[in-house]
């Protein structure tokens, strides 16, 4: 197995470039604190279901969008965490 090495100064530089790739992303999906909107589609693959599934749940009214990008419904996180911990509660 072959072994990398590395001096300090490299792996501080691969640590400081991972960190701004990380917050870069978090920050296009919407935030580490929940801010921000997502699609039917990033919303699923927050809570772990497909896009379909967050589809049918609006359709059934259990699941409110918070707002609209013209027919787009649009979701916070606060939204789908509040979603999952009342389905929890139903038997």
């Amino acid at each position: 197995m072959p072994v990398l090495r590395a001096d300090e100064r490299f792996v501080e530089q691969l640590a400081d470039t991972l960190a701004e790739r990380i917050a870069d992303r978090l920050q296009g999906q919407g935030g580490a604190e929940g801010g921000g909107y997502l699609t039917a589609e990033a919303a699923g693959r927050y809570i772990g279901v497909s896009r379909r599934r967050i589809h049918n749940l609006t359709s059934a009214g259990l699941l409110t969008p918070d707002g609209h990008d013209g027919r787009t419904p649009l979701y916070r996180r606060r939204t789908l965490d509040d979603y999952v911990a009342k389905a929890r509660e139903r038997p």
